[in-house]
C-alpha cells in the first residue's frame, strides 16, 4: 500500500467514526439510513456514552428545518407477537460509566415530515438536548439502505 493510499484510508476511517464530545458525554458514530425520495419519515442512530460521575438523560432533539419538521426520541417494543414504536417522552437515562445505543430494534431517532428523502453522502444536523439544558451539535451521515441486514422499516 502506497503513502497516499494509506493517508486516503485513514482520513476515511476518522471520517466514518466521527464522536462528538461535550462535557463527560461522547456521541459516536451517528448515522441515518437513506430512504426512498418521496419519504415522510427516517430514522438516525447513533451512540451516547457517559464518562461522568452521574446519571445524564437525553430528553429530547431537535432537526434543522430544511430536513424535517421534527425529531422524536422512539423505540421499539415486543407488543404480544408485534413489534411496535412508541415515542420515549420520559427521556432516555445514560447512567455514569455506561452507553445507550440507538440502533435498529431498540432506542432511535424519527425524524417526521422529511423535506425530501435522505440520499447516501448527505448529513442530517441535529441537536441533543439534555435534562439539564446542556445542547450537543450532531452531524449523522446517510448511508445507504443495508439490504442484507433485517432492520425495521420507519416509513
Amino acid at each position: 500500500m502506497s503513502f497516499r493510499q494509506l493517508l486516503f484510508a485513514v482520513l476515511g476511517f476518522s471520517v466514518s467514526s466521527l464522536a462528538y464530545a461535550q462535557a463527560d458525554l461522547v456521541i459516536s458514530d451517528p448515522f441515518a439510513r437513506a430512504t426512498f425520495p418521496m419519504a415522510q419519515s427516517g430514522a438516525v442512530y447513533l451512540t451516547i456514552e457517559n464518562n461522568g460521575e452521574t446519571t445524564r438523560t437525553l430528553s429530547a432533539v431537535s432537526v434543522v428545518d430544511e430536513i424535517a419538521d421534527e425529531a422524536q426520541i422512539h423505540t421499539t417494543e415486543m407488543r404480544g407477537e408485534m413489534m411496535q414504536m412508541r415515542q420515549v417522552t420520559e427521556g432516555v437515562p445514560i447512567a455514569a460509566g455506561q452507553s445507550v445505543s440507538f440502533e435498529p430494534g431498540s432506542y432511535h431517532i424519527m425524524l417526521m415530515g422529511l423535506r425530501h428523502g435522505l440520499s447516501e453522502g448527505d448529513s442530517v444536523a441535529l441537536t441533543l438536548k439534555m435534562a439539564n439544558g446542556e445542547t450537543i451539535a450532531v452531524n449523522a451521515a446517510v448511508k445507504p439502505i443495508d439490504k442484507e441486514s433485517n432492520h425495521h422499516h420507519h416509513h
